[in-house]
């Protein structure tokens, strides 16, 4: 681990004030969109998403998000939905959990996920480029793969 990275896990406040950007706290989602490599903007959970990011001083952190438009099922019964509506209810909600450190020489905040609605992306690192802008915190992938293309995940979270 680099003098930059800091595992939060390894010391009891979590922050160090001198290096390391304020991420703890509840994030409530701004906005979600995706850049294609023409430059061209996409909204994959369209345009009416919300979610929110958690934080705690001790190196743990989720993330939900969800369209706010997802159809309900016609049953109460939540092990009774249609392949449709299970299919639905999966595609418009994204979450996963875990521990994160920071590389402030990187500006990247990397997820270390251990569990995940998209069961492959459990075990594995999300790295985040990260920009905190007054209070809001802007988080932006790597390309990331999605139906064939690569796509620029850029996330806009408000601290509340």
């Amino acid at each position: 681990m680099s003098a930059a990275t800091s595992e939060f896990s390894r010391n009891s406040l979590g922050v160090n004030a001198n290096s390391l950007p304020n991420l703890v706290g509840t994030w409530r989602l701004a906005s979600y969109e995706a850049r294609a490599s023409s430059g061209e903007i996409r909204y994959p959970l369209g345009q009416h998403v919300v979610g929110q990011l958690f934080y705690d001083a001790n190196g743990n952190m989720s993330a939900h998000v969800m369209r706010i438009d997802r159809p309900t099922f016609a049953s109460d019964d939540s092990g009774a939905g249609t392949d449709a509506e299970v299919r639905a209810a999966f595609e418009g909600h994204t979450s996963y959990f875990g521990s994160y450190t920071i590389d402030t020489s990187a500006r990247t905040v990397t997820h270390h996920v251990r569990g995940a609605s998209y069961p492959n992306w459990m075990g594995h690192d999300h790295i985040r480029y990260y920009r905190i802008d007054g209070s809001h915190l802007v988080l932006s992938s790597p390309p990331i793969l999605f139906q064939g293309e690569s796509l620029e995940y850029i996330l806009t979270w408000e601290q509340i």
